[in-house]
């Protein structure tokens, strides 16, 4: 027989995990936008709008998930 807590406290890890690879992620999505950026000052290339709007598109997907994860988890 388990103690009525371990089922509650496995779920609250499991909770706390999720979040903290979801937050490591956002915080690469941020790494990212400033790499384009950097890579935007060293490389001069006609599709740099396009990779620019698709890195901040992706960082605002990944911080939306986090925040949304936040709330629903």
């Amino acid at each position: 027989m388990t103690p009525p807590a371990l089922p509650a406290l496995a779920h609250l890890i499991t909770k706390l995990m999720i979040l903290l690879g979801i937050g490591i992620y956002s915080v690469f999505a941020g790494i990212m936008v400033r790499q384009e950026q950097l890579m935007a000052h060293v490389l001069e290339e006609t599709f740099e709008p396009i990779l620019r709007t698709l890195t901040i598109i992706h960082f605002l997907a990944a911080a939306g998930l986090f925040f949304l994860a936040l709330v629903l988890l």
